[in-house]
């Protein structure tokens, strides 16, 4: 376990690269949820010497801390994944969007930082991130105007820009032009699945687009790249079968766009996929043998990983539910709540709601509880939060529990990126609760 002062020099960011100096000395007053208010200012880099419980006081509920242990496992299980199956990681940072826990994952050996648009991008720009993947389509003036600076400005910055259609590529050369960049923004044609969200639909498609992306100035073609985690829900034998199918069509694109010359000026081939569901399946269709011009690189851009989750990513992670075994990926998230009312003999009301939980894909799942004799597991199936109202959560509850009010009951989420984005500071924590630190979100 670390000490305190250990977490600290860690999250200083000494790993990684990433310049968090900014962020550490920020004081932790009346904006952050949950924190304790204090007569004498405690900065975000002195949080893990407060010797504080995230779970006591002087800290309030509801409170989403963050494990230490768990987030750390996952970091490392992901990067161990990578190297074996010889593929590149690019951790989709918009789950948490916390430059500490982006310093970590490009300690343990990320490749480069995914964000999904300008404002993630410029987030990572302000800690020195220095190669960036933004996986979407850029089509607004400012956005292409603050690439173009960027790239003119730091020689050393490399960022990756995705198209699908010769009106959005068009746009984006145009707005480069106008802004006086000189060079050629790498870009990868982006794949998609019909009826879902952007990307060519077809290898066709795709194809006479990179023939007319070829002809602008300051575009070059990269690769190619393809999201597959946009499928109808279904089984996992069925959901793999259309994921594997795109991601052929995928290697397809990415051989005849090499055939055909349009790749000539990359240094590298990057074929991109792979969200926190189906990253294996990218594994196993689009690394080797390729047999093209220049070298391949397989980049995944998963980013749920990283917190997991007690829903969709514990059910199909090929880390997690579809694994045969150990390790697994584990849930770094936990959202603790006290009980207000037992109005009921099956139910209780929580002092959480949509203001602080996840709730897209699921409610928070009970797992724990803190009484006054101490911390106990609630068994599966027994507890279950039922709706939530904007600061209320109904929970089910065996008629004869000894759940009382004011007990604080823990809970698992259900989507890493939807949980985060309701908490701008987490306390880091061990697994007993003790804080060692804070994370700052930028949503």
């Amino acid at each position: 376990m670390l000490a305190p002062r250990e977490a600290a020099v860690r999250l200083a960011g000494t790993g990684g690269g990433l310049q968090l100096d900014a962020i550490l000395v920020q004081p932790i007053d009346w904006q952050y949820k949950a924190f304790p208010m204090v007569d004498h200012p405690v900065l975000i880099g002195d949080a893990g010497r407060q010797g504080w419980n995230a779970l006591r006081p002087p800290f309030s509920t509801p409170v989403m801390v963050l494990k230490d242990v768990a987030l750390r496992h996952n970091i490392d299980l992901m990067a161990s994944y990578c190297v074996a199956h010889g593929i590149s990681l690019a951790p989709h940072t918009k789950t948490p969007v916390a430059p500490q826990i982006a310093d970590r994952q490009q300690a343990a050996g990320a490749w480069a930082l995914t964000v999904a648009g300008v404002h993630q991008a410029r987030v990572l720009r302000e800690v020195g991130a220095h190669r960036l993947f933004l996986a979407n389509e850029v089509v607004d003036a400012a956005s292409a105007s603050w690439i173009a600076q960027e790239l003119d400005r730091d020689p050393h910055l490399e960022l990756y820009c995705l198209v699908d259609s010769e009106r959005g590529a068009t746009l984006l050369d145009g707005y480069l032009a106008g802004a006086g960049f000189r060079g050629r923004l790498p870009v990868l044609i982006e794949l998609g699945i019909p009826g879902a969200r952007c990307g060519c639909r077809g290898v066709a498609e795709a194809m006479a687009l990179a023939h007319q992306v070829a002809r602008l100035e300051r575009l070059r073609i990269a690769g190619a790249e393809a999201y597959e985690n946009l499928f109808p829900p279904g089984t996992a034998a069925q959901t793999i079968g259309m994921v594997d199918n795109l991601l052929s069509d995928l290697r397809e694109l990415v051989n005849a766009l090499d055939a055909k010359g349009l790749l000539a000026k990359a240094p590298e081939i990057i074929v991109s996929a792979g969200g926190s569901m189906w990253f294996d399946r990218v594994a196993a269709t689009l690394t080797g043998p390729w047999a093209l011009s220049r070298p391949v690189r397989t980049l995944i851009r998963a980013g749920s990983y990283v917190t997991h989750d007690a829903a969709q990513y514990e059910e199909f992670s090929p880390l997690a539910g579809r694994s045969s075994g150990p390790p697994r990926l584990e849930q770094a998230l936990e959202l603790w709540a006290a009980i207000l009312s037992r109005p009921e003999p099956g139910l209780a009301i929580l002092n959480f709601g949509k203001r602080d939980a996840a709730h897209d894909r699921g409610f928070p799942v009970p797992f724990a509880a803190l009484t006054e004799h101490g911390l106990r597991y609630l068994q599966s199936g027994q507890y279950e939060v039922l709706s939530l109202n904007d600061q209320h959560a109904r929970m089910r509850l065996p008629a004869d529990s000894p759940l009382a009010v004011g007990d604080l009951v823990g809970s698992y989420i259900s989507h890493p990126c939807t949980s985060f984005d309701n908490w701008r500071l987490l306390p880091l924590v061990t697994d007993q609760y003790d804080v060692i630190g804070a994370v700052r979100s930028y949503l």
